[in-house]
This record gives C-alpha cells, structure tokens and sequence, in this order.
C-alpha cells in the first residue's frame, strides 16, 4: 500500500482556501472507495490544499492522480497550477507538489506536513527538506515534494514548483505522536514560519511561510495543531 499526497492551489486569491468548494472536493474523494481508495483532503494551508489518498497497490497510483486531477479541474477556480503540468519536461510550469510513500500499517497511518508561502519561496524548500531528514534520520518512510518533478499518470511540474509537502508512514499509532513532537519541535527553529491549524488563512508578516500538520489514518484527518500547541 501507498500514501499519495497531491498539493495544490485552485483558489482564486493567494491567502485563503474555498472552504465550501473544499468540502465538494471532499465528498468527492470518498466516491474514489468504489475502486478500493480512500482520498480525503488532509490539508488546508492559506490557499493551498493537499489530498492525501491509501492507494492499495503500486498499479493503482496512476488511476488515483488522474481521478484526483479531475476533481480537482472540475471545481477549480484558478489552472494555474494544473495547467502547470505538462506531458512534455520542457513545457512543464509552476504546477502541483507531489509526495508518495510506502504504507506500513493496514490503516495507512501517517503524518502529512504542508507549506504555504508568501514571498517566503526562497526559504521554504530548506523547510520542507528538514522534515525529511526527520522521518528518515528515525527509518520512516518519507516521500517529498521538493525534489519530485515526475507526477504518475499526469507528467512533469517545472522547478519553480512551491509550496512543498511532506508525507510520513509509520507502522504503528503510538510513534504518530513522537514524530509528530520531533516535527514541530524541530520547526521551532524557523524564525519566518508560523504554525498553524489547518484551515487557516495566511495571515502572516510577509515574507514568511506558513505550515499545516495532519495525521491521517484510515482516511480519518485529525489536525495536530491543538495536541502539538495544548491549546483548547
């Protein structure tokens, strides 16, 4: 089994989602069961969003993205970043991030970490790559978006590809939450990124990025804000 996230941003504005048209893309997604897929949208950074599909075999990610890829052209309101990918490497643009990893648990249970930046390009690259060493560094398997510019099904995306993700597995529910503490813990120390809950606006001092962090299990999406914050 594979964990296949897909970032992008459909929105026609640079600092919030359509929270009306994201839960249309939702219900959409869960029709994706009929072929043995569960797809959730799992993140909500600013205007960006990412879904996050358990797809059951290696065979059946094509079949996923491009199913994806249609939901989301069909209620898009801005192309840009899906007119962005392209058949042809030397055509491809600023277009969608794209992460997979290999699935450990029955459940899928994983960590999905997503960027959103507003004139923070420059930096938020290194950000998204220290999550990485994270999952690595401790034998998770980790797939990015940072240096992924093939899309299974789709095509390429260009280099100026931003607003990265970071999609973590793990093969037991008890490691989500120590993960989940070396993630943010280790964030901290990003002066121009913000922590925030998934769905929230980019309401930042710009240049900055800011970051969303999920758990997705079973196709269940908890927003780890409030545990990783202690806040009510």
């Amino acid at each position: 089994m594979y964990i296949v996230s897909i970032g992008v941003d459909i929105f026609d504005n640079d600092v919030k989602a359509n929270l009306n048209l994201v839960r249309e893309i939702d219900r959409e997604l869960r029709e994706l069961r009929e072929i043995n897929i569960i797809s959730r949208v799992s993140n909500i950074t600013g205007d960006d969003i990412v879904i996050t599909s358990l797809v059951p075999n290696k065979e059946k990610i094509e079949e996923n993205n491009k199913r994806v890829f249609k939901i989301l052209y069909n209620h898009a309101e801005s192309f840009d970043d899906l007119n962005g990918v392209s058949q042809a490497k030397e055509k491809a643009g600023e277009g969608i991030s794209y992460a997979v990893a290999k699935a450990y648990s029955k459940y899928g249970d994983a960590i999905v970490v997503a960027f959103d930046t507003y004139g923070g390009e420059g930096i938020v690259n290194e950000m998204a790559s220290f999550v990485k060493e994270i999952g690595e560094k401790f034998g998770y398997s980790v797939g990015s978006s940072v240096e992924t510019r093939y899309i299974d099904g789709l095509g390429y995306v260009g280099e100026e590809t931003d607003d990265p993700i970071v999609v973590i597995t793990v093969k037991k529910l008890e490691e989500i939450k120590r993960l989940a503490y070396l993630i943010y813990g280790a964030l901290l120390s990003f002066e121009n990124l913000r922590f925030v809950r998934n769905g929230s606006e980019i309401n930042i001092v710009p240049p900055g990025v800011i970051c969303t962090m999920t758990a997705f299990l079973n196709g269940n999406i908890i927003d780890l804000y409030q545990g990783l914050k202690n806040v009510d």
